[in-house]
């Protein structure tokens, strides 16, 4: 169990393989997308995008990770990748593949959920035929999870101030907190994001603590398990793979973007 706390002031880029496959299938994703729903009128995004209706009547459960496949134009595809590219890279070389698409996937449908709930229970109506598209609440978890393996790390908040790893993932949930509760429907989105970040450190909290349980010999059920031992140890909320070292859209209808 250890905590990566990198010097470093520059981020550097590593296009692993699954970020790789993660950037190529949005691309050519987004390419038959809009290709299909704008010049040969298909409704890919209907299919693809995360409709309440769809998902909660019609039983598309698909919805819930493809989505995260989908976007509603090149400036959305272009920050969400360059965002992946920036931090996913890392994080999958500490993690290893699988661990990393687990987690990815994780984030993106605890975000779709989220927006599933708000608008099935607090919009409802018309909101409910409005799709979500984008892979911002699965990279929101990333984000998450590189301010606590990077903690330390230095980077430029808004490209002009900077500021550590681990405080500019907290300031970065406050402005989507704030921007959810401000901004009526269209705050949805940023609740989604707000949804991927909790979603991963709920995660990563959870796997530190099995963990840390199964290394002290301690049962889950705490002293109603077998094998437990008294005292307490401390927890490092970010858990890594033994041995491993860092480094080394519909365009005529409304949507949901994030």
């Amino acid at each position: 169990l250890w905590n990566v706390e990198a010097k470093a002031k520059v981020m550097p880029v590593q296009l692993t393989p699954v970020v790789k496959v993660l950037l190529i299938s949005c691309l050519v994703t987004f390419i038959i997308q809009q290709t299909a729903d704008r010049f040969l009128g298909g409704n890919l995004t209907g299919i693809l995008g995360l409709v309440p209706y769809a998902f909660v009547v019609q039983h598309h459960f698909w919805q819930l990770f493809t989505y995260l496949f989908l976007h509603g134009d090149v400036m959305h595809l272009l920050l969400n990748m360059l965002m992946l590219a920036f931090v996913g890279g890392e994080i999958e070389s500490i993690w290893g593949r699988w661990r990393f698409i687990r987690y990815y996937l994780i984030c993106g449908a605890s975000a779709g959920c989220l927006y599933l709930i708000l608008q099935v229970f607090l919009w409802q109506g018309e909101g409910l035929q409005v799709p979500m598209v984008g892979a911002s609440g699965a990279i929101y978890g990333l984000l998450m999870a590189y301010g606590l393996l990077f903690g330390e790390r230095m980077l430029l908040f808004m490209m002009l101030f900077p500021m550590k790893a681990k405080h500019f993932v907290w300031v970065l949930m406050g402005v989507e907190f704030m921007s959810s509760l401000f901004s009526g429907r269209n705050g949805l989105s940023s609740a989604a994001h707000l949804g991927g970040m909790i979603a991963g450190l709920i995660y990563l909290w959870t796997v530190a603590t099995m963990r840390q349980m199964k290394k002290d010999g301690r049962s889950p059920l705490g002293k109603w398990g077998k094998g437990g031992k008294s005292g307490k140890k401390h927890l490092k909320l970010v858990v890594n793979r033994p041995g491993t070292k860092p480094g080394s859209d519909d365009p005529e209808g409304p949507k949901t973007w994030h």
